[in-house]
């Protein structure tokens, strides 16, 4: 029989974020991959016709994949990643009104022996999602675990908006 508690729980801290750093950081993520498209088109030799083909590339090398499912439950919304092989301190969780961007950073070396010779290198792993929620969420009352590679965020609604009725005179 399979235990549960392969991995014990953690919490990851969730950052109320003003929206200058968000769009600031999105502006760093976008120079990065630009940078690493134009290693690209010099590593083919400056062959034109290619810049969206190796945009993708670099995006695809830089941002790993990261599964996401949103809930909408009645007073919050219910948001689950699958962030395998990160732990607890190398992710960041922004939330600012309806925008939650989730973001993890590793490093971590992979060495292997052979006969008379070892090699190691160090690899980074980096992720980065993006998310506009249907409605903004309190950022303060927010929780958070992360337990076997799965993360989930329980990030309470906001004061729903109420329809005034208006009377005529």
């Amino acid at each position: 029989m399979k235990s549960d508690t392969l991995t014990p729980t953690k919490n990851v801290a969730i950052q109320e974020s003003r929206l200058e750093d968000i769009f600031k950081e999105m502006s760093e993520w976008s120079d990065r991959i630009a940078k690493r498209a134009f290693e690209l088109f010099a590593a083919s030799g400056f062959t034109d016709g290619h810049d969206l083909e190796d945009w993708f590339q670099a995006e695809k090398q830089l941002l790993k994949p990261l599964a996401l499912d949103v809930k909408d439950l009645a007073n919050e919304f219910v948001v689950t990643a699958e962030v395998p092989g990160f732990e607890a301190n190398e992710l960041n969780i922004h939330v600012n009104g309806q925008q939650l961007i989730i973001e993890g950073k590793r490093e971590f070396s992979d060495e292997k022996k052979e006969k008379g010779a070892a090699r190691s290198e160090t690899k980074l792993e980096e992720i980065y999602r993006a998310v506009e929620l249907p409605a903004p969420v309190l950022a303060d009352e927010a929780t958070s675990e992360l337990k076997n590679g799965i993360l989930e965020l329980k990030l309470p609604k906001a004061a729903k908006p109420r329809q005034i009725k208006i009377v005529a005179a």
